[in-house]
């Protein structure tokens, strides 16, 4: 499976200081609130430390400090995690403050260690009350500050496998960050590869593909980002990945009446259920998709490849399929349908009835017909229709059975008015019948030879019989649209 697609790929931070001042919040908590414009840091993505973090660059402007009861103060810098003010990892620099105002402009680096990924990090301080100059382990008072906070960035890696090539023995996948490790473990084997700086990763099996078990495919670095998981099962060499997942919809209904030896039209559309992923992980093809239908049992009825849809052939992902009633029973069939592809990958199982009908029963109808003129009609006129009518009637009764065709017009309406004038079925005779709100008798007939079992009852319709559509004078420009219902019947209506 060779899939073309571009990764989502996270850059991979480097050990150069960034600004990442802004994306500190200003939580002032505690007595000495010193004044800190900028902070820079290593290792950092998307404005966050990490925990890979090593150093942490603060900048002092000028501002006032207090000193409780005018002692000194000495100042410790610290990265603190908790409102208790718990030490969080970090180098001490120490200052010796003789009076309330700082000196502008100062730039501290601190070296930090253990910074907990996920987790809310501050940048504070420490300030010693003590006015002696014993060693600073030993000063017991302290004051508190914490003024800028933050989560220490931590994001969840999702690895994709995207290829195999079981003759080369090569299977190909995405990360989520540059530089990231894959370890690919199938059975007691294990095989490392790196995210590369497109987001791809690459692993030569040898020959390790042989057998069936499960080959699992794990992403982790040294950010403490949650490490991510995918697996493939291999059967006798050839994968098949779990990791897509295939979404049949039928598009053109659930239920289908045909009769014996009859097709039905299926139609319908294959998704991915995470749109990220499939377009990431799956491009549809039509020749590596099959459209399973089976018996309810399970018994298999047909397999067929994806044709695309109705109106475009080669769009993928699509299929419109003529499902045979041979193997189906008289009256309803409940048949499951599913989709698979070339790796065993297999979509949801959708259902479909099929009522199969060895009687009376309309085949192919005009979905749309169109009558069209040029011209308001000074007098009263009949428009032909642009196209032929086409109306099947299925009987597969005994010889000598009759049928009856009604048909029903609603009333022509464009966006502004009601149509003036109607639908009408002119008969053989030449007399006109309004078919607006009114069962009309468009056509009739009997079984009269069982090796033809389909009657267009159209067909014998000439120039100056069938459905027309009757204009008035006084008629409003526009497309008018409108709606015809059909009733086949064994006996006429009274």
């Amino acid at each position: 499976m060779a899939v073309n697609s571009q990764a989502q790929v996270v850059d991979e931070p480097t050990n150069t200081m960034q600004d990442i001042t802004t994306n500190f919040e200003k939580r002032t908590i505690g007595q000495v609130p010193w004044p800190i414009t900028h902070i820079a840091a290593n290792y950092v993505r998307n404005g966050h430390v990490t925990h890979k973090t090593s150093r942490v660059k603060i900048t002092l402007g000028k501002g006032m400090v207090t000193s409780p009861s005018d002692k000194w103060l000495y100042n410790l810098w610290d990265l603190v995690l908790d409102r208790q003010g718990k030490e969080y990892g970090a180098t001490f620099l120490i200052y010796d403050v003789k009076s309330r105002v700082w000196r502008p402009n100062r730039t501290d680096v601190i070296k930090t260690h253990g910074i907990k990924a996920g987790q809310l990090v501050w940048i504070g301080n420490k300030s010693s009350t003590n006015a002696s100059r014993t060693p600073l382990r030993t000063l017991p008072i302290y004051m508190v500050t914490k003024q800028y906070c933050q989560i220490v960035s931590q994001i969840k890696l999702r690895p994709h496998i995207t290829g195999f090539e079981p003759d080369k023995h090569i299977i190909t996948g995405t990360g989520t960050q540059v530089g990231d490790v894959i370890t690919a473990k199938f059975g007691n084997r294990v095989k490392k590869a790196r995210v590369d700086n497109e987001g791809h990763w690459r692993i030569n099996w040898d020959k390790d593909f042989n057998g069936s078990g499960r080959l699992m495919i794990t992403e982790t670095n040294a950010y403490d980002d949650i490490p991510g998981h995918t697996d493939t099962v291999i059967n006798n060499g050839i994968p098949r990945t779990n990791t897509i997942k295939l979404n049949l919809f039928l598009t053109n209904g659930h239920t289908f009446a045909a009769a014996k030896g009859r097709k039905v039209l299926v139609t319908g559309m294959i998704l991915g259920t995470d749109q990220a992923d499939f377009a990431r992980d799956v491009i549809l093809k039509d020749s590596a998709l099959t459209i399973h239908f089976a018996h309810a049992d399970g018994t298999a009825i047909a397999s067929f490849k994806a044709n695309g849809s109705v109106d475009d052939p080669d769009k993928a992902g699509y299929f419109h399929l003529k499902l045979p009633t041979d193997s189906l029973k008289q009256g309803a069939n409940d048949v499951k349908v599913w989709v698979s592809n070339q790796y065993g990958q297999r979509s949801n199982i959708d259902s479909l009835t099929v009522n199969v009908n060895t009687g009376l029963m309309f085949g192919q109808i005009n979905a749309q017909m169109r009558f069209q003129s040029n011209m308001i009609p000074n007098n009263e006129k009949l428009l032909s229709p642009t196209n032929r009518w086409q109306i099947d009637v299925h009987d597969t009764r005994p010889v000598g059975s009759p049928w009856y065709v009604y048909a029903t017009a609603t009333k022509m309406q464009s966006a502004q008015h009601p149509l003036v004038g109607d639908l009408v079925y002119v008969d053989a005779g030449g007399q006109r019948h309004v078919m607006t709100n009114q069962e009309t008798l468009v056509g009739r007939g009997k079984q009269v030879n069982a090796n033809q079992q389909t009657t267009n009852i159209a067909a014998a319709w000439q120039k100056q019989q069938g459905i027309f559509l009757d204009v008035q004078p006084g008629v409003y420009t526009g497309n008018y649209h409108g709606k015809i219902n059909w009733s086949l019947q064994d006996t006429p209506q009274s």
